[in-house]
């Protein structure tokens, strides 16, 4: 009996060993503990389309950090959230710090709508991926926790307002705020 429970801790041991080795280490993309908090709740759901575009699977081939950033500085003081080339011809996204204080799962969705702006083409196309990838991943983490629905937290509230017109309207639902926001209207 004492054998047979020695080579289940061993086998058991051996396989977390393995498990933990394949944790992905998100330093190259953020450091922040609520960014990192955020990308895996995006791997919790699979969103791995998400942090392979975050890893180097991009337009650029490098990864895309992803930081807490004062976007009024920029005078985006609107925006939830911006990606921006970077100098050194990689891509970063901001998120409004402002949002330092948000639900993990509400940084995961922004983090998975800014990570389609890696191709560059900046077009209405590219904004209807972007918010489709929003809300798929707002869906997925509403199905594990189901309070997100009713949280007062302004981001919450846009991520179940999205997630309400593309449930009534599909994507034509999506175009339509894309098409009725000043910011896109310059966009092909």
């Amino acid at each position: 009996m004492r054998r047979i429970f020695l080579i289940v801790y061993i086998i058991t041991s051996l396989f977390i060993g393995i498990q933990a080795s394949f944790a992905l280490d998100y330093s190259k993309i953020s450091t922040n503990a609520k960014i990192v908090a955020a990308l895996n709740a995006l791997d919790s759901i699979n969103r791995r389309d998400v942090i392979a575009i975050l890893y180097g699977r991009n337009a650029t081939k490098k990864p895309i950090r992803v930081v807490f950033r004062d976007l009024a500085m920029y005078g985006y003081k609107d925006c939830e959230a911006l990606t921006v080339p970077t100098r050194n011809n990689g891509l970063i996204i901001y998120i409004n710090s402002e949002h330092k204080g948000a639900s993990v799962e509400c940084i995961a969705c922004l983090i998975a709508h800014e990570s389609q702006h890696h191709t560059f083409t900046n077009s209405k196309q590219e904004e209807l991926r972007a918010w489709i990838s929003e809300t798929q991943a707002w869906n997925e983490l509403v199905k594990r926790n189901r309070t997100l629905l009713t949280s007062s937290e302004p981001l919450a509230k846009r991520e179940n307002y999205i997630a309400r017109i593309r449930t009534k309207s599909g994507v034509v639902g999506i175009q339509k705020i894309i098409a009725s926001n000043p910011v896109y209207a310059g966009l092909d």
